[in-house]
Formats: C-alpha cells, sequence, structure tokens
C-alpha cells in the first residue's frame, strides 16, 4: 500500500549539481492510476529561485509540495510498455500511489559523465558488474535480499557500446 513519493535524487543543499540524467523503462503499460512516474515539469527551470524563498531547515532530497511556485503541479506520466522516460536528476519526481488492481513493472536507470581517470571506481563498477552486485547505495537500492542474481545468475553479455558504457574498454 505505497502512496508514492516526490523527491530529488540529489541534494539540492548542493548546487550547482554536475550534469546527470536518470531513467525509467516501464516493462509494462503504465496508466496514472498504477502509481507510475511522477514530476513537476519545468521545475527544475526554476530550482535555485525556489531554494532561495525555502526556509533554511528544508528538507533538501523532499520538498514541501505546499510550497510549488503558481503553475507547476505533480502530474502522472503515462507509458507504453518499452516507452523510456529520461530526466535531468534536478527535476522533482518519484511515483504514486497504484490503485489499480495491475502491478506496475519498470527498471530505472541512472548515468552520468564516467570520470575515466578514476581506476577505483571503474574497478568497483566493473566488479559489481562481474559478481553481480547492487549498487553501493544501500537506502536507495538495497538489492535482493535472496541474492538470486548474485549466487545463481550470469553476467550481463554486452555489446561494444555497452562495454564502453560500463568501462570495461575505454573510450
Amino acid at each position: 500500500d505505497h502512496k508514492g513519493f516526490i523527491h530529488w535524487d540529489i541534494d539540492t543543499s548542493k548546487l550547482p549539481q554536475p550534469f546527470r540524467v536518470q531513467g525509467v523503462l516501464s516493462l509494462t503499460d503504465t496508466s496514472a492510476e498504477m502509481g507510475g512516474f511522477r514530476c513537476a515539469p519545468g521545475f527544475h527551470n526554476n530550482l535555485e529561485a525556489w531554494i532561495a524563498a525555502q526556509p533554511a531547515d528544508r528538507n533538501p532530497h523532499t520538498p514541501d509540495l505546499s510550497t510549488l511556485p503558481s503553475g507547476i503541479e505533480v502530474v502522472p506520466i503515462e507509458t507504453k510498455a518499452g516507452d523510456l522516460v529520461i530526466w535531468n536528476t534536478r527535476l522533482l519526481h518519484g511515483n504514486g500511489h497504484n490503485v489499480s488492481s495491475k502491478p506496475r513493472l519498470a527498471q530505472y536507470v541512472t548515468m552520468f559523465p564516467a570520470d575515466e581517470d578514476n581506476d577505483q571506481a571503474r574497478a568497483e563498477r566493473l566488479e559489481r558488474w562481474e559478481k553481480r552486485l547492487p549498487p553501493p547505495y544501500k537506502r536507495a537500492f538495497p538489492g535482493d535480499p535472496r541474492r538470486v542474481e548474485e549466487l545463481r545468475g550470469k553476467s550481463a553479455e554486452l555489446t561494444p557500446l555497452g562495454r564502453k558504457l560500463l568501462g570495461l574498454d575505454r573510450w
């Protein structure tokens, strides 16, 4: 009975942030009633001005929705299976309450420029791919407690582009 939530995946007290994008790939057709992706279109364009008008002790990850500027609202984005919604991490987003009788299935994606000179980060990323481990962010991505992929899975076969995106091959 998850009611949904709206948030940023960045600390908005530390702007400007480096350019990053996120995405959600719909694995099923998702109507507004299914509680899928929601966002406040355009809000990120005036984020700094909005922050300046907020109390100093505001939550930098979750806004008080009653303080959104006039004309800005959180809206559901309906998708078809196979649709990929991509957004800048500065966009206020989240998901809603699924009040339908159907499950919503989706895969979330985050991408940002790789630091090609950071050999430690590259090695950690390659190890996670090779051993099929979840991302290191336990709060947001705890992984499967059964460890099915890690214990019985097979590492993904990568295309030449996939090898570069992962860091297996250099750009």
